[in-house]
């Protein structure tokens, strides 16, 4: 059975006139989404919005309608789960569900249209025809550029106490000379409530990509689990200017380049829109693409690696994974794991190490030697929360059945560069194990090779976002 809180996954008026309008055309379908898509999102690819009530008639026959053959369940059938009702697809699905149709008997009236779950294929009711006027949905029937000059030294947008849709809607896009100097994106900031911001997400589609390259929640980007509203804090590079629980305002100012046009897209993942939302995008033509000391070139693309979902206990997570044949520098990595109801903090005996090449032999370099080690503290964070301009503790607790910790490091001032690939691992919890140094963890590959795990390391919901820069 799942863990109900590894269930818990985040999903998430423009300044032209309503730029993503739904129109009737298409008719109500049921469709299976994919692995560990939440239906607003399933919805949104076949261009449709999410329907909130999903009828099943308390039979498994609705799985057929999707082409889903049922041959076992669990729970006896039983809807128990935000992600339900759902087919689990997924080899590794920790709660031993392989193959099960799951939650098609006594269906809530209302679904969450957000919910979702790494190993499983979610049966959606999708509703409306939506039809983009700028193009970010197959169909779209023009483009929204700006009317900024393609040769503007400084563009950007702002929306104020417009709306966060739960349709995918462009909120700027901007072109330039292919062949000329280059943009990048410099800033980001917004200000919702904080239901509206535990919502959203907002995507860049760098170079006339049809998947984005960055997506990401605003807190999690600035290295802040749980939407912890702790402010006001900052570095040069992200913070949080309000919140105390009231409205949040995060920003960054992460330098993201593109070689002929840019598209931000926002939205709701929860399948409800917001008023009251405001936000700002900024950026400029020609800047140097300069991160601490080290100049990159102009053919460097900032990307955002992501993962969210359970890991076992020992098991080893890529933070970043660039193919070889690449060269780059990593920019920042931001981590969040909860362990409410499951364990306690013995995920952070893991030792973060890095392959350059990406076939290196393990242990590869050994980059830290425990997890609190990396966010430059020590001894499971004894000294408390921080937000340093390198690295921050920006969320823990530890407290009756609830166990939940987030942090950040930026690689400015120890540049992480690589030139034929690269693998940045992290791993949950860690082996006790003679080392070549004279230590006793982090140069164990596995159990199998001796030695014994630190503690009770458990790793039932994590978020990792892994920014790098590639060329």
């Amino acid at each position: 059975q799942h863990g109900s809180v590894a269930r818990m996954m985040r999903v998430g008026v423009t300044l032209w006139a309503l730029l993503a309008v739904v129109k009737a055309g298409l008719p109500d379908q049921y469709i299976l989404g994919k692995q560990g898509d939440s239906c607003a999102v399933a919805c949104s690819k076949v261009g449709q919005q999410c329907s909130t009530s999903v009828l099943t008639d308390n039979s498994n026959a609705i799985f057929a309608k999707v082409g889903v053959t049922c041959t076992k369940t669990s729970q006896g059938g039983k809807w128990w789960a935000d992600d339900q009702p759902s087919y689990v697809s997924g080899a590794n699905d920790p709660g031993n569900n392989s193959g099960d149709c799951l939650g098609y008997i006594d269906v809530p009236p209302v679904v969450n249209c957000a919910g979702s779950f790494p190993t499983t294929e979610r049966i959606c009711h999708c509703t409306g025809d939506i039809k983009d006027e700028c193009w970010f949905i197959p169909g779209g029937e023009k483009p929204c550029w700006d009317n900024t000059s393609a040769t503007a030294l400084t563009f950007g947008t702002g929306l104020s106490g417009g709306t966060l849709p739960a349709i995918e809607t462009t909120l700027f896009a901007h072109q330039i000379d292919a062949d000329g100097a280059g943009g990048q994106l410099t800033h980001f900031w917004s200000t919702c409530s904080p239901a509206a911001e535990n919502s959203m997400m907002v995507r860049y589609y760098i170079d006339n990509e049809t998947s984005p390259s960055i997506e990401f929640h605003p807190s999690m980007a600035a290295g802040v689990g749980f939407d912890d509203g702790t402010a006001p804090w900052g570095t040069k590079w992200a913070g949080l200017g309000a919140g105390h629980g009231g409205g949040q305002a995060w920003f960054n100012n992460f330098k993201i380049p593109f070689t002929s046009s840019v598209r931000v897209t926002i939205q709701s993942m929860d399948g409800k829109s917001y008023n009251g939302f405001y936000m700002i995008i900024r950026g400029g033509l020609g800047l140097p693409l300069v991160i601490g000391e080290v100049p990159l070139p102009k053919t460097a693309k900032l990307q955002l690696q992501k993962f969210e979902g359970p890991l076992k206990p020992l098991e080893w997570l890529d933070v970043v994974s660039v193919p070889k044949g690449k060269s780059g520098q990593v920019f920042m990595t931001a981590i969040s794991v909860n362990n409410s109801g499951i364990g306690g903090y013995n995920f952070l005996e893991g030792c973060y190490h890095w392959y350059d090449p990406i076939d290196a032999a393990f242990p590869g370099t050994l980059l830290a030697t425990g997890t609190e080690d990396f966010f430059d503290s020590g001894w499971y964070f004894n000294a408390g929360e921080f937000r340093f301009p390198v690295s921050g503790f920006t969320h823990g607790v530890t407290e009756k059945n609830v166990t939940e910790w987030s942090a950040y490091r930026f690689h400015e001032m120890d540049p992480l560069r690589f030139s034929d690939g690269v693998r940045m691992t992290w791993r949950c919890g860690d082996i006790t194990a003679g080392a070549p140094n004279g230590g006793d963890k982090c140069f164990a590959e596995s159990l199998a090779t001796g030695g014994r795990p630190v503690g009770n390391p458990t790793c039932d919901h994590v978020i990792s976002y892994g920014w790098v820069y590639v060329f």
